[in-house]
């Protein structure tokens, strides 16, 4: 079986066209109407022609009807700038229209939906602990103004957090990241595609959208970074550094410098913007912990709350995330226990033996030596708390350019946990299969420190590359998998510490699937149990209860 499907990575990139014929039929020559659906509706995502997917229309969300198509089916959609999609005549109550129609220049105006996911059954982005009174006589731009501003079309005709999660990233051209059966992750990294992206007139170097149950959750764009530092080296630091590939960075006093400048400049440049655009801030703060709580300024704008933060010699982010949500101080309680109650729904047993747990966020650190923070923030987002992994990097102490203390960022990670009803534990590992079993069966994935030297993942990638086309299971747990067993051991190496998640394990063949912060292709990868035991750290695994 294939563990790298690429369908998600197909919908990232699809043009979300619905073609139809307007037909002359009931509603062909009437006025503009709206209406409600009474059903859920599913709207296809189209691409080079055919359907690849869908994403589903709640039922409640108000829309525009325009005509029948040819099939008598009713054409909609939710707001003036959408493709209009095709669902029966009988998903939408259709209202009728005023007696007095007012005449608009540039088309109905669209309310939100009016019904959405309960939240006590959503995951919820960062609360915040205290806020100042808002500030008097603040301004009220319009939606385009907004994104004229940001320089990105974030915003459509009515409330972000109303929108279908994929439709937003197809318009920002953000790829999806990763994709559950609760959220979507979509993420762009400007150098990725070789251009750069401006926000609010500063270069940002991440821009990351998350969806809940198909709606637009929250939005974190990153500026100047710590994590980013190799951004700033000269051209003869750059050659130095190429010449040694196989080396960690080495990160300069010139590099920090320039980093430095570059985050002081960005928070004067984003500062500026964002007072023009929306008035006086008013300062906020967000986290309930002294190691992950982030002080910052706010403005509130149509329901969106956006956050400037800006915490010394670590990063500049601009954070956009419902109001409502902003100001609930028990989000993370109910999110928490709406994952935990799921986490059994969330493991995958296969015909050949694989127990996995298939359903986690996927991050991608990117450039950045960020793999615990992106590991812890992705079993976070797992368990329902959104976080973001510059925040836990700056709780891990983790140097510029990479190097995090695990036990620091799991001290820090222990008391959102803890906070939010759960636990951190560790356990012993000797690479046997029955260590990690019970955790797997349960949905639980399982932190494993180790060192992810180069021969290590020279051997897995070789194994993966006929793993993925097996179909005679038997032969390859007799034959194929000793054929390929190395005689030399693989050595611990301190320059290779690594952090990444265990997922999985099959009992017949003595593999144990782990799964690594560097995008899709890295969702799930296999190792033997003998090659687990080589490399793990001392106390290696951490389980989250």
């Amino acid at each position: 079986m294939n563990p790298h499907p690429s369908l998600c990575q197909t919908l990232c990139a699809a043009i979300l066209t619905t073609g139809f014929a307007a037909m002359p039929g009931i509603l062909a020559t009437e006025p503009l109407r709206s209406g409600i659906l009474v059903k859920e509706a599913k709207m296809d995502i189209v691409a080079n022609g055919a359907a690849i997917g869908f994403v589903k229309i709640p039922q409640g969300t108000r829309v525009m009807v325009l005509s029948t198509n040819a099939a008598g089916d009713l054409l909609i959609k939710r707001n003036a700038g959408e493709t209009p999609f095709a669902v029966p005549q009988d998903s939408v109550s259709i209202e009728a229209p005023a007696e007095t129609p007012s005449p608009t220049p540039a088309g109905p105006k669209i309310e939100p939906p009016v019904q959405s996911p309960a939240p006590s059954a959503t995951p919820a982005p960062i609360p915040t602990a205290t806020v100042a009174p808002a500030s008097p006589g603040s301004k009220e731009p319009s939606a385009a103004e907004v994104n004229k501003a940001l320089g990105i079309p974030l915003f459509g005709s009515g409330s972000l957090w109303e929108e279908n999660d994929a439709m937003v990233a197809n318009r920002l051209r953000w790829p999806q990241e990763s994709k559950t059966s609760r959220e979507g992750g979509y993420r762009r990294y400007p150098y990725t595609f070789n251009s750069e992206t401006r926000v609010l007139g500063a270069r940002s170097l991440c821009l990351f959208l998350q969806g809940l149950d198909d709606k637009v959750a929250r939005v974190s764009i990153l500026f100047a970074n710590k994590g980013d530092v190799a951004f700033f080296m000269s051209a003869q630091e750059a050659n130095q550094q190429s010449a040694k590939k196989d080396q960690p960075l080495a990160v300069t006093d010139h590099m920090l410098k320039g980093c430095r400048e570059a985050m002081k400049k960005d928070r004067e440049r984003l500062e500026a913007a964002l007072k023009a655009l929306f008035g006086d801030a008013r300062p906020a703060r967000v986290g309930r912990f002294a190691t992950t709580a982030e002080a910052g300024q706010r403005w509130d704008w149509k329901g969106h709350t956006f956050m400037l933060v800006t915490p010394q010699n670590e990063y500049v982010a601009l954070r956009i995330v419902p109001t409502t949500v902003f100001d609930d101080a028990d989000s993370s309680r109910k999110s928490f226990t709406a994952a935990k109650a799921a986490l059994s729904k969330r493991v995958e047993r296969r015909e050949n033996g694989d127990v996995v747990i298939t359903d986690l966020p996927m991050v991608d650190q990117g450039r950045k030596g960020y793999c615990v923070p992106a590991t812890f923030e992705r079993v976070l987002r797992y368990y329902g708390l959104s976080e973001d992994m510059n925040v836990l990097a700056m709780a891990g102490q983790t140097d510029a350019g990479g190097g995090t203390s695990i036990q620091a960022i799991q001290s820090a990670t222990y008391a959102m946990i803890r906070d939010a009803g759960g636990n951190i534990t560790q356990r012993n590992f000797s690479g046997n299969i029955q260590e990690i079993k019970s955790a797997i069966d349960a949905g639980k994935p399982i932190l494993f420190g180790h060192y992810s030297t180069e021969e290590f993942n020279k051997r897995v990638n070789e194994r993966m590359e006929h793993r993925v086309a097996v179909t005679d299971w038997e032969k390859w747990r007799t034959e194929f998998l000793p054929s390929l067993k190395k005689t030399i051991p693989l050595k611990p190496d301190p320059r290779y510490g690594h952090i990444c998640l265990i997922i999985g394990y099959n009992a017949k063949t003595h593999e144990i699937a782990i799964s690594d912060s560097w995008g899709l292709q890295a969702t799930e990868r296999w190792m033997t149990e003998e090659e687990a035991r080589q490399i793990q750290q001392p106390g290696a695994l951490s389980v989250i209860e």
